[in-house]
């Protein structure tokens, strides 16, 4: 265990070199992607946003209130971006459609270990999360909010739901690409941004077994919604713990058989797009 432990901080500390030189080494090129990528979270967020503050508030919450989620999912977006962004750790069926896994399995050290560090981009990947955080900011200073340490692990314990929740949905999605290579190559991709454009509405008015479907079989509700309702008004329900958690543990669990079954596959029919010159259909 404490092998392990110091080889993934050994990894990270890697990563966030080579992460680093990259920066510096070619500062256009991450300038003009930072800023981008910048632009395009702030103008996800727009819309939902501008509606709140035209009309006082959207789908029960005030305008601060909607500030606050926006951050949130921000906030959890970007670190998970941060964690899992490089190298197409979180777009994980890129990577198994394009015969990738090969690389993988030949490296001495095991397949969680180098999904959980090759990802990290401290340096290039964090404007997602200094978005999040001055919005959090910026939407608690403006409301009633008891800051106790209680809350503070309650954002914790959330934030870990987010990434746990987008991640476990990549690879249980993305294993798909196992089987059908070509055509579920982006599949991780398409459920990831389908994360993105609903995580950020407020779920308020919704039918209940709408609002059911949201909070479970697909979990958009989970993101930014629920957390937000128990970080802002202390709902304190078992529900508002136990749910996120229990369909964390469901979808992780579907992920990991999934993704096994899947690499059995794999290493009896490899991947099935590259010709014998090595060239990719």
């Amino acid at each position: 265990m404490a092998d392990n432990l110091r080889n993934v901080l050994r990894l990270w500390k890697l990563y966030a070199r080579m992460d680093l030189n990259w920066l510096l080494q070619d500062r256009v090129n991450v300038i003009i992607v930072i800023l981008s990528e910048t632009l395009s979270n702030l103008a996800s967020m727009a819309g939902v946003l501008l509606l709140a503050v035209r009309f006082g508030g959207v789908g029960g919450l005030s305008a601060d209130e909607v500030l606050f989620m926006l951050g949130f999912f921000e906030l959890a977006d970007g670190l998970g971006w941060m964690l899992f962004g490089n190298y197409n750790v979180i777009h994980i069926s890129r990577r198994i459609g394009r015969g990738q896994v090969d690389h993988m399995l030949i490296q001495p050290r095991p397949l969680w270990m180098q999904l959980l560090t090759e990802g990290f981009m401290p340096f290039s990947g964090c404007h997602g999360l200094i978005i999040g955080i001055i919005l959090t900011v910026i939407s608690v200073s403006g409301l009633n909010i008891t800051l106790t340490p209680v809350w503070f692990l309650l954002l914790v314990y959330y934030l870990i739901i987010h990434i746990v929740l987008r991640l476990s949905q990549s690879v249980l999605y993305g294993s798909m690409a196992f089987w059908k290579p070509v055509a579920c190559e982006e599949i991780s991709t398409m459920i990831l941004d389908l994360n993105n454009q609903l995580g950020k509405f407020p779920l308020f008015g919704l039918p209940k077994p709408f609002t059911a479907l949201l909070h479970t079989v697909l979990p958009i509700g989970l993101l930014a919604y629920l957390p937000a309702l128990a970080l802002l008004r202390e709902l304190g329900k078992e529900t508002e713990l136990a749910l996120p958690f229990l369909v964390a543990g469901v979808f992780v669990t579907a992920a990991l058989v999934c993704f096994q079954k899947g690499l059995k596959h794999y290493a009896k029919y490899s991947c099935n797009r590259y010709k014998e010159m090595g060239h990719r259909c």
